[in-house]
């Protein structure tokens, strides 16, 4: 099934949508979740809340990719949980640590919805900037939540190497934005 037929489902309000999303899609999601969060069940929480968002928004939404989309949900409602779990000083998790990475290189301030979206903008153009290795690797760890170890792994390269490819393209974001008056 294409996810334009899913998406078809998903309008007609048939349940098999969310089967088929959970068949082909299930196991990235809960994978995603688990990277941000400290227990399986705050994942598996976070995927069944991210795909009653996508059965309410759809339609009148209508992504390319139902994968991407469900990703994206799956996201936000994992980091929301882990902001609740860490106010109740119960846990932590690898998107702390990824956070922290990129404390230097993005603007931490509270904002208004203008400079969110600028910074937004500004983050995609650079990530289309990067050479596909770079790109991959930047979003591995800063959006899928990968380890530095999961990371190095797939490259087959070190830790430090990672670290080290890493560390360069934070140094090249901060600039970019530095260049476009984002962050100084």
């Amino acid at each position: 099934m294409e996810d334009s037929e899913i998406i078809i489902l998903l309008g007609q309000r048939r349940e098999s949508a969310l089967d088929e999303i959970i068949h082909r899609y299930g196991r990235m999601l809960r994978n995603f979740a688990g990277r941000i969060l400290p227990t399986i069940q705050d994942a598996e929480e976070c995927v069944n809340d991210a795909l009653l968002d996508l059965w309410n928004t759809i339609p009148p939404k209508s992504p390319a990719s139902v994968a991407s989309y469900a990703a994206m949900l799956t996201r936000r409602r994992a980091i929301d949980r882990l902001r609740h779990i860490k106010a109740q000083k119960r846990g932590g998790g690898v998107y702390l640590v990824a956070l922290d990475e990129l404390e230097d290189c993005i603007p931490t301030a509270e904002a208004d919805t203008e400079s969110t979206e600028a910074v937004r903008d500004a983050v995609n153009d650079f990530l289309a900037s990067l050479a596909a290795r770079d790109r991959l690797l930047f979003l591995g760890r800063y959006f899928a939540m990968e380890s530095i170890q999961e990371l190095a792994d797939r490259e087959g390269v070190t830790k430090n190497t990672i670290n080290i490819r890493l560390s360069r393209i934070r140094k090249k974001l901060r600039a970019w934005l530095e260049e476009r008056g984002i962050f100084l």
